[in-house]
Protein backbone atom coordinates (compact mmCIF):
# COMPACT_ATOMS: atom_id res chain seq x y z
CA UNK A 1 0.00 0.00 0.00
CA UNK A 2 2.86 2.55 0.66
CA UNK A 3 5.19 3.22 3.44
CA UNK A 4 3.18 6.06 5.28
CA UNK A 5 2.21 5.59 9.14
CA UNK A 6 -1.73 5.79 7.28
CA UNK A 7 -1.02 3.51 4.90
CA UNK A 8 0.94 1.45 7.31
CA UNK A 9 -2.38 1.76 9.78
CA UNK A 10 -4.88 0.93 6.75
CA UNK A 11 -2.71 -2.58 5.78
CA UNK A 12 -3.07 -3.56 9.45
CA UNK A 13 -6.16 -2.90 9.93
CA UNK A 14 -7.31 -4.55 6.45
CA UNK A 15 -5.29 -8.22 7.60
CA UNK A 16 -6.90 -7.62 10.93
CA UNK A 17 -10.34 -7.66 9.20
CA UNK A 18 -9.45 -10.04 6.57
CA UNK A 19 -8.10 -12.95 9.60
CA UNK A 20 -11.29 -12.42 11.58
CA UNK A 21 -13.40 -13.47 8.55
CA UNK A 22 -14.08 -17.20 8.28
CA UNK A 23 -12.09 -19.36 5.33
CA UNK A 24 -12.85 -18.44 1.77
CA UNK A 25 -15.16 -15.55 2.69
CA UNK A 26 -15.66 -12.29 0.79
CA UNK A 27 -15.29 -8.99 3.35
CA UNK A 28 -18.70 -8.13 1.15
CA UNK A 29 -20.53 -11.01 2.43
CA UNK A 30 -19.48 -10.20 5.91
CA UNK A 31 -20.53 -6.26 6.24
CA UNK A 32 -24.13 -6.87 7.65
CA UNK A 33 -25.28 -10.28 9.67
CA UNK A 34 -28.10 -12.66 8.20
CA UNK A 35 -31.30 -11.61 9.31
CA UNK A 36 -33.27 -14.09 7.89
CA UNK A 37 -34.50 -16.65 11.01
CA UNK A 38 -36.69 -16.28 14.31
CA UNK A 39 -35.55 -13.93 17.09
CA UNK A 40 -37.11 -14.42 20.31
CA UNK A 41 -38.02 -10.57 21.86
CA UNK A 42 -35.71 -9.72 25.35
CA UNK A 43 -36.81 -6.09 25.27
CA UNK A 44 -39.62 -3.45 24.07
CA UNK A 45 -39.15 -0.11 25.38
CA UNK A 46 -39.56 3.32 24.45
CA UNK A 47 -36.72 5.67 25.31
CA UNK A 48 -37.19 9.27 25.81
CA UNK A 49 -35.06 12.14 25.02
CA UNK A 50 -33.48 12.55 28.92
CA UNK A 51 -32.69 8.45 28.81
CA UNK A 52 -35.33 7.55 30.58
CA UNK A 53 -36.82 3.64 29.80
CA UNK A 54 -40.19 2.83 29.67
CA UNK A 55 -40.86 -1.37 29.23
CA UNK A 56 -43.80 -0.71 26.59
CA UNK A 57 -44.86 -4.43 27.63
CA UNK A 58 -43.76 -4.97 31.03
CA UNK A 59 -39.97 -6.09 31.81
CA UNK A 60 -40.50 -9.44 29.89
CA UNK A 61 -42.46 -8.96 27.04
CA UNK A 62 -43.51 -11.92 25.03
CA UNK A 63 -42.72 -11.91 21.29
CA UNK A 64 -40.98 -13.31 18.21
CA UNK A 65 -39.98 -11.10 15.02
CA UNK A 66 -39.61 -13.36 12.19
CA UNK A 67 -37.16 -12.81 8.85
CA UNK A 68 -38.08 -15.10 6.13
CA UNK A 69 -36.04 -15.88 2.99
CA UNK A 70 -38.57 -14.80 0.23
CA UNK A 71 -38.71 -11.38 2.25
CA UNK A 72 -41.83 -11.65 4.25
CA UNK A 73 -41.73 -10.70 7.99
CA UNK A 74 -44.14 -10.78 10.96
CA UNK A 75 -43.69 -9.22 14.47
CA UNK A 76 -45.74 -10.02 17.31
CA UNK A 77 -45.62 -8.29 20.98
CA UNK A 78 -47.63 -9.29 23.89
CA UNK A 79 -47.52 -8.38 27.62
CA UNK A 80 -46.62 -10.71 30.31
CA UNK A 81 -49.66 -11.11 32.68
CA UNK A 82 -52.44 -9.45 30.30
CA UNK A 83 -55.73 -9.70 31.77
CA UNK A 84 -58.40 -12.86 30.67
CA UNK A 85 -61.75 -11.81 29.26
CA UNK A 86 -64.32 -12.45 32.26
CA UNK A 87 -66.86 -13.63 29.94
CA UNK A 88 -64.48 -15.66 28.16
CA UNK A 89 -65.79 -14.35 24.51
CA UNK A 90 -63.68 -11.92 22.98
CA UNK A 91 -66.93 -9.72 21.65
CA UNK A 92 -68.19 -9.44 25.39
CA UNK A 93 -65.30 -7.73 26.68
CA UNK A 94 -65.30 -4.90 29.08
CA UNK A 95 -64.13 -1.67 28.07
CA UNK A 96 -60.77 -2.39 30.86
CA UNK A 97 -60.21 -5.58 29.09
CA UNK A 98 -60.73 -4.00 25.35
CA UNK A 99 -57.60 -1.61 26.65
CA UNK A 100 -55.33 -3.92 28.23
CA UNK A 101 -55.73 -6.02 25.05
CA UNK A 102 -54.90 -2.89 22.77
CA UNK A 103 -52.19 -1.39 24.78
CA UNK A 104 -50.68 -5.38 25.64
CA UNK A 105 -50.07 -6.08 21.87
CA UNK A 106 -48.67 -4.88 18.88
CA UNK A 107 -48.33 -6.92 15.86
CA UNK A 108 -48.00 -6.53 12.07
CA UNK A 109 -46.55 -8.36 9.10
CA UNK A 110 -45.79 -7.82 5.58
CA UNK A 111 -42.37 -7.79 3.34
CA UNK A 112 -38.93 -6.57 4.12
CA UNK A 113 -35.81 -5.25 2.83
CA UNK A 114 -32.46 -4.78 4.05
CA UNK A 115 -30.06 -1.53 3.49
CA UNK A 116 -26.64 -3.09 3.43
CA UNK A 117 -24.93 0.29 3.05
CA UNK A 118 -26.85 2.16 6.00
CA UNK A 119 -27.41 -1.39 8.16
CA UNK A 120 -31.20 -0.39 8.47
CA UNK A 121 -34.08 -2.77 7.26
CA UNK A 122 -37.24 -1.60 5.86
CA UNK A 123 -40.44 -3.17 6.73
CA UNK A 124 -43.40 -2.68 4.10
CA UNK A 125 -46.48 -3.14 6.87
CA UNK A 126 -49.30 -4.68 5.20
CA UNK A 127 -51.21 -5.07 8.18
CA UNK A 128 -51.14 -4.55 11.61
CA UNK A 129 -52.94 -4.01 15.16
CA UNK A 130 -52.02 -0.58 15.21
CA UNK A 131 -53.78 0.02 11.61
CA UNK A 132 -52.39 3.54 11.36
CA UNK A 133 -49.27 1.34 10.61
CA UNK A 134 -51.06 -0.17 7.01
CA UNK A 135 -49.30 0.53 4.04
CA UNK A 136 -46.39 2.31 5.29
CA UNK A 137 -42.57 1.51 5.34
CA UNK A 138 -40.68 1.33 8.67
CA UNK A 139 -37.21 2.22 8.29
CA UNK A 140 -35.30 0.43 11.20
CA UNK A 141 -31.49 0.67 11.77
CA UNK A 142 -30.44 -2.34 13.57
CA UNK A 143 -27.34 -4.13 14.28
CA UNK A 144 -26.67 -7.77 15.26
CA UNK A 145 -24.02 -9.52 17.49
CA UNK A 146 -23.59 -13.03 17.38
CA UNK A 147 -27.26 -14.30 18.02
CA UNK A 148 -28.32 -11.14 19.81
CA UNK A 149 -30.29 -8.21 17.36
CA UNK A 150 -31.21 -4.93 18.30
CA UNK A 151 -33.50 -2.11 16.26
CA UNK A 152 -34.48 1.03 16.62
CA UNK A 153 -38.25 2.41 15.82
CA UNK A 154 -37.40 6.15 14.67
CA UNK A 155 -41.53 6.74 15.40
CA UNK A 156 -43.22 4.57 17.60
CA UNK A 157 -46.81 3.87 18.32
CA UNK A 158 -46.84 5.20 21.71
CA UNK A 159 -44.77 8.34 23.14
CA UNK A 160 -44.53 11.44 20.97
CA UNK A 161 -41.96 13.18 19.64
CA UNK A 162 -38.45 12.48 20.21
CA UNK A 163 -39.43 9.39 21.72
CA UNK A 164 -37.74 6.23 20.02
CA UNK A 165 -38.47 2.39 20.31
CA UNK A 166 -35.63 -0.32 20.87
CA UNK A 167 -36.67 -3.98 20.40
CA UNK A 168 -34.11 -6.75 21.24
CA UNK A 169 -33.91 -10.02 20.62
CA UNK A 170 -32.12 -13.20 20.29
CA UNK A 171 -31.85 -15.72 17.92
CA UNK A 172 -33.97 -19.20 18.35
CA UNK A 173 -32.13 -22.10 16.92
Amino acid sequence: MGDTPMSRLAEIVLFATMSMLPAGAALSQQTLPDLVGTWKLVLVDNVLPDGTRTHLYGPNPHGLLVFDTTGHYALEIMSDGRPKFAANDKSKGTAEEYRAAVQGSNCHFGKYKINERDHTVTLYVEHATFSNWEGSELTLPFMVTGDESKFIVPHPTTGGPGVIGEIMGTRLR
